[in-house]
């Protein structure tokens, strides 16, 4: 069992299904998967039936010189 923290340093820049199995002190479990294209990911998790994943990207989602307005 890792942290989310640790997941994400782990791989940096990629989206990473994790499966959360405590929340105190710190949100900890297991990456089920992980992928640079989140679309490839989310195709993985379908055909092995998972439904009970947090998906998240591991980085700064709006790369460095961009802006965004909502």
């Amino acid at each position: 069992m890792e942290t989310l923290k640790e997941a994400k340093k782990k791989f940096e820049k990629e989206w990473i299904a994790f499966l959360v199995k405590e929340e105190i002190p710190e949100i900890s479990g297991k990456v089920l998967d992980h992928d640079k294209d989140k679309h490839a990911l989310h195709k993985r998790l379908r055909e092995k039936k998972i439904k009970y994943a947090y998906i998240t990207f591991a980085g700064p989602y709006i790369q460095p010189g961009y802006e965004v307005l909502f």
